[in-house]
């Protein structure tokens, strides 16, 4: 039951994170200006932005049925590999909402002085977990991101449909590689961040029940 329980917490917050930083369009802004993607592309700074926004919302919402990018065409590869990962994020989101409806039922139903010592030392042991498939993932990276990429599509998709040709996906050039590292620094800084901010609430806790 507890390793189920720390499972749960750290796909949670893995979850959160990830969509966090998915909906953070400035990064991909970033990304534009670092990697000179205009010129990678031969598309306006404006037209990016609006295909990436494009393929957050389609991969975020179930009732987008299609995905439909500004200038730029798609093969039926490319649909299915982008609905593959619209299936993904839409897990993700169940979990999240699945994680905060939990919390708050909690809360509610659980008037004890203690839920609140319960709750982080829960959340501690989530995170302890989730450190270590971070610290797992950040080393691999380290070495070498590409082949990271690379297990990291064999691990999640059944098939070749993620290698796309740009010539009948152009999109590829507008997604390098290095946006997607960029995203994974990302993921990793905020999962840093709210590791030592539990940790933290876990040793204040420890540290004010002995006294």
């Amino acid at each position: 039951m507890g390793i189920s329980r720390d499972i749960f917490y750290a796909i949670s917050i893995i979850s959160i994170i990830v969509l966090s930083v998915l909906n953070t369009t400035s990064i991909y802004g970033y990304a534009i200006q670092r990697y000179k993607l205009n010129e990678y592309t031969g598309l306006s700074t404006e037209i990016l932005m609006d295909n990436y926004k494009r393929v957050i919302y389609y991969v975020q919402n179930p009732f987008i049925k299609e995905l439909k990018f500004n200038s730029i065409p798609m093969s039926e590869f490319g649909r299915i590999h982008f609905f593959e990962v619209k299936r993904i994020f839409i897990a993700l989101y169940v979990f999240s909402i699945i994680f905060i409806g939990v919390i708050i039922f909690k809360v509610l139903a659980n008037k004890s002085n203690d839920l609140k010592k319960r709750l982080i030392a829960n959340f501690n042991s989530g995170v302890n977990m989730m450190a270590v498939i971070f610290i797992f993932v950040g080393a691999i990276s380290a070495k070498d991101f590409s082949k990271a990429f690379i297990y990291f599509h064999k691990i999640f998709f059944r098939n070749n449909y993620w290698i796309f040709d740009p010539r009948t996906d152009p999109i590829i050039n507008a997604l390098p590689e290095e946006f997607f590292m960029l995203e994974l620094m990302s993921i990793i800084i905020l999962l840093i961040v709210v590791t030592v901010v539990i940790k933290l609430l876990y040793i204040r806790n420890k540290l004010g029940s002995k006294s």
